[in-house]
């Protein structure tokens, strides 16, 4: 059945009409209610009385201030003006006054529902909201239907049903499912038996007041009761609407539940005589205890989110659990490395150490050769200078001296050679040790600069906890064994150079 359906009798008696006429008479103060106002609108109000009723029940009629601002929102752009344009098409479309694409119906109803969204910046447009503003509309002028929306929207809590993720729905529908194993319990097991839940049918009842699918006259009836009482009303009505069907829900499945409740419920409301004995059952049954069954959500809610909470506090501690477990296995390696590092720092600080004391030997075989060298070159030089003299003054010792001095010049020459092989070879050993020691140093920084990586990486790791005793002793001692090396002094740095020496030995 489209929504919109139903024609609405302006027809009414005239003791009706004597007695709303008294009832207006003494309704000069909105806020005080006369005695007889609410038994005449639980009856229905006059269809001729409505927009005037409506007004006052939400006190707007006085509100001049939200009249003027309508029109400055009209004017603003709204960012959701394409889903409202949507919507309206689907709004009442079996009413006469909403048929036409842009006619006077559609735009009034376009303008009310975009002044809303730019209105409610914190709800905005909601889907469904247009259901309400085409069922003001038709009782009132633009401006009047804009206030009373904003009345029923804010002062009678409709848009918290919208708000905080629906939170205020799902309590809604709590307390129905409440009052239903209250009222109807054997229809909530056959519910729960079928898997139907309050949800899938009352979500909508709630959400757009009724107004959405059930014939108008039914609509404006509920209308009228709900400006009076207020959000009991929404439940006083789903109740009387499962109360009057349940022999036909209990004889239905899923899927047949569901197609009841958008298909065959909507039109058996349709016969006028059937919607005043819905809303007079509905006017009669009590439901005093919604403030006991808000208090019982908002306790389960809270044990829900508790146990929400430490099931996230539970996932959060297996995580850093496991990372812990992780960041040990990672330890664990780098405490290995360190054993490497400092197992192969030690070998070549060992080495060095050898091929320094070998280095050491050479050079002092070197200086000790130099110094015999010096020696004998020194006591041959003073010889040939006595001989010298005493050949001076002898012509046959001069001829016998020139022999000799022949024979020694071939034998000294024979020994030169000799020694100068020999200081060749400690010259290439020298220059060997040099350069084996310099590519020892070498390595040995690498495997320093290795190190301290490794140790600023352990360090960063483990900051959170202190070092253990081991792990801090191995390590003073590789930085120990580290400065040691690096203060070993270098043996060549003020070594005589060996060709400075040979032009020494060979100089005279």
């Amino acid at each position: 059945m489209l929504s919109g359906t139903g024609e609405v009798s302006k027809d009414c008696s005239k003791s009706e009409l004597d007695s709303w006429a008294d009832v207006l008479v003494k309704w000069s103060i909105p806020t005080q209610h006369p005695r007889q106002l609410a038994a005449l609108v639980k009856q229905g109000i006059p269809e001729a009385l409505r927009g005037e009723v409506w007004q006052r029940l939400a006190h707007c009629d006085q509100d001049s201030s939200l009249m003027d601002n309508y029109r400055i929102l009209i004017s603003q752009d709204c960012s959701c003006e394409n889903v409202i344009q949507r919507d309206i098409n689907r709004t009442f479309p079996a009413h006469d006054f909403f048929k036409e694409a842009g006619g006077l119906g559609q735009d009034s109803l376009f303008r009310i529902s975009k002044a809303y969204a730019v209105y409610d910046t914190e709800v905005g447009y909601c889907q469904g909201l247009s259901f309400l503003a085409a069922t003001l509309l038709l009782h009132m002028p633009e401006e009047q239907a804009f206030c009373v929306l904003l009345k029923l929207m804010y002062n009678y809590g409709l848009r918290d049903l919208y708000k905080d993720g629906f939170e205020c729905l799902y309590l809604r529908l709590f307390q129905l499912n409440r009052l239903m194993q209250e009222h109807v319990p054997q229809l909530l097991i056959h519910f729960s038996d079928k898997g139907v839940e309050s949800h899938m049918f009352a979500s909508q009842w709630f959400l757009t007041l009724f107004t959405a699918r059930f014939p108008l006259y039914f609509v404006f009836h509920i209308i009228d009761v709900f400006l009076l009482q207020g959000t009991e009303t929404l439940f006083q009505i789903a109740l009387a609407l499962l109360i009057t069907y349940k022999k036909d829900l209990l004889q239905l499945d899923f899927e047949s539940i569901l197609k009841y409740f958008r298909v065959s419920l909507p039109k058996k409301c349709r016969n006028e005589e059937t919607a005043k004995q819905l809303m007079k059952l509905a006017c009669s049954l009590k439901v005093k205890k919604l403030k006991k069954y808000e208090q019982e959500f908002m306790a389960l809610k809270a044990r829900q989110d508790s146990e929400q909470n430490d099931e996230q506090y539970a996932a959060e501690a297996e995580k850093l659990k496991y990372a812990l477990l992780r960041s040990e296995e990672e330890k664990q390696l780098l405490e290995q490395e360190v054993v490497k590092v400092k197992d192969i720092l030690k070998r070549e600080v060992k080495k060095a150490e050898n091929d320094s004391i070998r280095n050491s030997t050479i050079i002092a075989e070197y200086k000790q050769i130099c110094q015999r060298l010096d020696s004998e070159q020194l006591a041959a030089k003073t010889s040939l200078n006595q001989l010298k003299k005493k050949v001076a003054g002898c012509e046959k010792c001069s001829e016998i001296v020139t022999e000799e001095v022949s024979q020694n010049e071939n034998e000294e020459e024979a020994t030169l050679t000799r020694y100068q092989e020999r200081i060749k070879e400690l010259e290439l050993d020298l220059a060997r040790a040099k350069l084996a020691q310099v590519e020892a140093e070498c390595q040995n920084q690498d495997l320093t600069h290795q190190l301290n990586e490794t140790l600023t990486e352990l360090q960063s790791l483990t900051s959170r906890n202190s070092w253990p005793p081991w792990l801090h002793k191995t390590l003073s001692s590789i930085k120990e064994v580290a400065i040691n090396k690096s203060a070993v002094p270098r043996r060549d740095s003020n070594t005589t150079d060996p060709m400075s020496r040979e032009d020494n030995v060979f100089s005279n």
